[in-house]
């Protein structure tokens, strides 16, 4: 049975880090598609977004579909924080009889995850600014995973 692990955490709590680093499976990003796009016509991702989540997040469903017609793994690195926003892929996933593993990254203000840390994390992140109300909104909508949602595993680091 091929695996999909599904990342979830807020912008700037070490996902696309993980990936980068702790997976060897294709990564399924919007964001890297769109820093990709954008890097190539000379953009910040800030100044690409708006022009290119359509289109980034039609190359990753293709990626996706791709994937899984071949039963290969892959992961997730998107921030999946409401039930709602993991359906979508853990209906995908199941018709294609994936075992789905979810890795929780800690929300900031956390001991694994101090505020200041947090901060500094997203002021690193150069050309890629997310607004504070939406950032807020993020964490204050957040829902918890569950294995009722169909994960195998969950894993919180």
């Amino acid at each position: 049975m091929p695996k999909c692990i599904m990342l979830v955490g807020v912008p700037a709590s070490g996902k696309s880090h993980w990936a980068r680093t702790k997976t060897i499976t294709y990564v399924a990003s919007t964001d890297n598609i769109i820093s990709e796009v954008a890097s190539n016509y000379g953009m910040t991702y800030d100044e690409g977004f708006k022009e290119l989540i359509g289109f980034a997040d039609k190359v990753m469903w293709r990626t996706i579909n791709a994937c899984m017609m071949r039963q290969l793994p892959f992961t997730i690195d998107r921030t999946n924080l409401t039930v709602k926003s993991r359906k979508k892929f853990i209906d995908k996933l199941k018709l294609h009889r994936y075992e789905i593993e979810c890795w929780v990254f800690p929300l900031p203000g956390s001991e694994s995850l101090p505020t200041e840390e947090w901060n500094r994390r997203l002021d690193s992140r150069r050309g890629k600014t997310i607004p504070a109300h939406v950032l807020s909104s993020m964490i204050e909508h957040y829902e918890v995973p569950t294995e009722a949602e169909g994960f195998s595993n969950i894993i919180f680091l």
